[in-house]
């Protein structure tokens, strides 16, 4: 883009020269542009920096990355609710997983270990990923898990991330094509972001261990980052240990100051015990307790993947053209489940993208536009098995399904500065995406077997193939506005479409019933959604805000029902999709320090806080009217108060609060089917070294021992069984129980 020119000479243009003609070309792009008082270059239309600006060297100890910084910049520009979470740079404490780093981000739900996350009401359905459905997530740009199922969690690594960039809603063109609730995108530490050697330890309840150790460097045109990290835990409850081995890390290599490329790899092991869930009724009796099935028959979940991608990035004046690709190999055992049987799922992807960045002016106005294209293909092979010896071999195949998935986006974005500060957006997203499974079983019925069976309950089949072809497309625009009516205060509005699509298992578990009942079952729309969003963000040295207000009407959101065509008494569930509803929230969040220099010169008290409020309903449904929708509280907060010296020592106390969420579709149960309200205590006190080589921290959780319910699966309506004539309904939903008191330290040492 042409250098900025004084704020009044683009006044001047702006009243002399906004002609119908630039305004409609404020229409045909989104996104957004450098601002005058943002960092130098800083691209503002969701560029992802993976390395330091060129110029910019190592980063100080103890300093944000420039790239962070940049972010923090580019996303206060934007017209959406978007966030930059710090990992390398905020207090040192246990992060282990999402909920470790996330917690404390406005308008994100996470479970104790963040296997289960939500944002704006995605994922509130019981069947398909329950792991991130409706978020997209990306590392460094590049998609993290299966095309149509959300993403995969153990492919986190949060160990060698920087930042986290959390885009609520549909605000990410780039990211979210087919995604309702957001997207995520991890970046990588690099060696000229993260320079040098550092081993960590932390330890803690409940058997906790990570270990890690990074090395980074830069020598001429080349720079590399490699990690390695453990972690290993017994877990609260019984059953649910788990251990991870991850290795990753990228070279950076720069031929000219116009070229860059970069290699990411990764490697990593996931191996993890399931316990089952237990009736709320006894969640403070059971707490600690698995059901017998979870460890008779030793149900756990397996697995492992190996990933490359590269990145290359050219410049040309005020161009900038990026490309892309990457390969991702997974394999899964889930061993085994009651009903379920031995699972062995293996998964490939591949992908390509391109993108163009270019700055210029639009009749004397300063503009940005990008446009980009992304094309991967996943291919699946998902078998199951009867087992013997209580799971520890596999019997009778009874499942062999071939899956495969195209997914091509492509967007187009731009910004028009049309006065100093006031910014106009507009974008178009579209997508194409496929799902095919073919069933190439051909064993013949196998019939199920119960609970007085040799080896146990296990699963069985009918004769009838399970086959399916599915495409779907959608164009998503976008139009926003962002407003700096003072110096880093600002003000921003937008209206967006998004899309989500059917998974795999939404489309198979109605084709199942099908073939069970023998009569045809509607078919599993997309669900759409309009978003109308609104708010500000900004501040000062000593006070940060950022408050956003949004209004999303979805058709067809998927949900689940009961499968009564199968089981009157709701043992098993089916997608569907709701007629209309609406989603209504406000997320707040705030950072101030509002006491200096209290005892000695260069401290300061800090207090953060965030607050979520959801109202999630039917809209005039013919079988929920307009209830109230369960899962995701109606109140979520926050907060933390703390002590920071200028030694590095610093303290802080925080409470984590939830309000009580209903467990049925249509409120039927009364109160024994209302999740308690409940609020966590915690603490942390550490040092970390001004030169940033030394850091040390003890961190206490649910300090109070409170007995709470972390995640669960909501119902359409009361479970029942038929017991000889009469149909009993079950007294309690099925929960599973939050940890108890807990206390982390750790350290790291820098050389």
């Amino acid at each position: 883009m042409t250098s900025a020119e004084p704020d009044s000479k683009i006044a001047a243009r702006f009243r002399n020269r906004c002609s119908l003609a630039a305004m409609a070309a404020c229409l045909l792009g989104a996104g957004d542009l450098r601002a005058e008082n943002g960092p130098a270059g800083t691209v503002l239309l969701e560029t992802i920096e993976v390395e330091a600006p060129r110029g910019g060297g190592e980063r100080a100890e103890g300093a944000n990355p420039p790239a962070f910084s940049a972010q923090q910049e580019r996303f206060n520009r934007r017209p959406g609710a978007e966030t930059v979470v710090s990992t390398s740079q905020s207090r040192p404490g246990k992060k282990a997983d999402l909920a470790d780093i996330l917690t404390g981000t406005p308008g994100v739900h996470l479970s104790d270990n963040g296997n289960f996350i939500s944002m704006r009401g995605s994922d509130i359905a019981t069947e398909g990923s329950r792991n991130g459905r409706g978020i997209r997530a990306y590392l460094d740009g590049f998609p993290l898990g299966r095309t149509e199922a959300g993403f995969t969690n153990p492919l986190l690594d949060l160990r060698a991330a920087d930042y986290v960039e959390v885009y609520r809603g549909g605000n990410s063109l780039r990211y979210g094509a087919i995604a309702t609730g957001g997207a995520l995108n991890v970046v990588s530490r690099t060696g000229r972001s993260a320079p040098g050697n550092a081993i960590s330890v932390m330890g803690g309840s409940f058997g906790t261990l990570q270990t890690q150790i990074e090395h980074g460097g830069a020598r001429d045109n080349l720079d590399w980052y490699f990690q390695g990290n453990l972690f290993r835990s017994d877990g609260f409850r019984q059953h649910t240990g788990e251990q991870n081995y991850r290795f990753s890390g990228n070279i950076g290599w720069r031929p000219t100051e116009d070229v860059e490329s970069r290699t990411f790899f990764a490697a990593g092991r996931t191996d993890r015990e399931l316990a089952e869930p237990v009736p709320l009724n006894r969640l403070h009796a059971q707490r600690q307790v698995a059901p017998p099935n979870s460890y008779l028959f030793n149900e756990r979940l397996n697995f492992t993947y190996q990933r490359l991608a590269n990145r290359t990035v050219v410049r040309r004046d005020a161009t900038t053209y990026e490309l892309g690709a990457y390969v991702l190999n997974t394999a899964l055992d889930h061993l085994p489940s009651p009903f379920a049987g031995i699972i062995a799922y293996g998964w490939r992807e591949a992908g390509v993208s391109g993108r163009v960045e270019h700055r210029t002016t639009l009749a004397g106005l300063p503009t940005e536009i990008v446009g980009g294209v992304r094309a991967g293909y996943t291919s699946g092979d998902f078998n199951r098995f009867q087992h013997a010896n209580a799971g520890t071999a596999r019997t009778r195949q009874i499942f062999d399904w071939g899956f495969g998935s195209w997914l091509v986006e492509a967007y187009g974005e731009g910004a028009v500065e049309i006065a100093p500060g006031l910014r106009l957006f507009s974008g178009l997203q579209a997508v194409h995406t496929t799902r095919v499974l073919n069933d190439h079983y051909r064993g013949g019925a196998v019939p199920a077997l119960g609970p007085g069976a040799p080896g146990g309950p296990q699963p069985g089949r009918l004769d009838t193939l399970l086959n399916y072809d599915r495409q779907y497309q959608a164009l998503n625009p976008k139009f926003g506005v962002n407003w700096e009516y003072r110096q880093n205060h600002f003000v921003f509005a937008n209206v967006t479409r998004s899309f989500e699509v059917p998974s795999g298992a939404d489309l198979g578990n109605v084709l199942e019933a099908q073939s069970r009942t023998g009569r045809a079952l509607p078919a599993v729309r997309p669900q759409t959604a309009w978003t109308w969003e609104a708010g500000f963000r900004g501040g000062w040295d000593r006070f940060k805000y950022d408050v956003t207000f949004y209004h999303m009407r979805l058709s067809n959101e998927i949900l689940t029902r009961c499968a009564t065509e199968i089981s009157p008494a709701c043992t098993t569930t089916i997608a569907f999709n709701a007629d209309r509803t609406i989603h209504n929230g406000i997320e707040l969040g705030l950072r101030t320090a509002p006491l200096v220099d209290s005892f000695v010169s260069g401290d300061r008290i800090f207090a953060n806080g965030t607050w979520t409020y959801t109202d999630f309903r039917f809209d005039n449904d013919p079988r929920f009217g307009n209830r109230r929708m369960p899962v995701i509280p109606a109140h979520s907060v926050f907060g933390e108060l703390g002590y920071e010296h200028p030694s590095g020592i610093y303290g802080s106390v925080n409470v984590r609060y939830q309000s009580a969420r209903n467990a049925t579709f249509d409120g039927s149960g009364g109160p024994a089917f209302v999740v308690p309200a409940y609020a966590l205590l915690g603490a942390k006190a550490g040092w970390k070294s001004p030169d940033g080589r030394w850091s040390v921290f003890v961190e206490g959780r649910n300090l109070g021992n409170t007995a709470y319910v972390s995640d669960f699966s909501a119902t359409p309506t009361v479970p029942a069984t038929q017991q000889g004539p009469a149909i009993v309904r079950a007294p309690s939903p099925q929960v599973r129980p939050g940890e108890g008191r807990a206390v982390y330290a750790g350290m790291t040492v820098r050389f």
